[in-house]
């Protein structure tokens, strides 16, 4: 029997390996092109987002730093580094 595979929280990012960043990286790029809403679990207990979709990822190189922009579904814009993330996961409602 294998086991399921679990993947690591978002925050947990900078100590990665360089191939688990790169499945991080294309499945936040394919998040960003899908015509879904997503709810992103923040780290400890802090208040998800909910039905938000995500609208663009940015890498910053120097800081090695990653920013998951997003808008709510009251059409509010935020930023967040993938460093306060837990996990995103699909709402499972489509963008109407």
């Amino acid at each position: 029997m294998s086991k399921k595979y679990i993947p690591p929280e978002l925050h947990e990012y900078r100590s990665l390996t360089s191939t688990e960043q790169m499945a991080i990286h294309q499945m936040l790029i394919s998040y960003v092109r899908e015509d879904y809403r997503f709810n992103i679990i923040m780290m400890g207990s802090a208040e998800p987002y909910n039905l938000v979709k995500l609208t663009s990822i940015n890498f910053e190189s120097e800081a090695a730093a990653i920013w998951v922009h997003f808008e709510t579904i009251t059409g509010e814009k935020k930023a967040l580094p993938i460093d306060y993330l837990s996990r995103i996961e699909i709402s499972g409602q489509k963008e109407i």
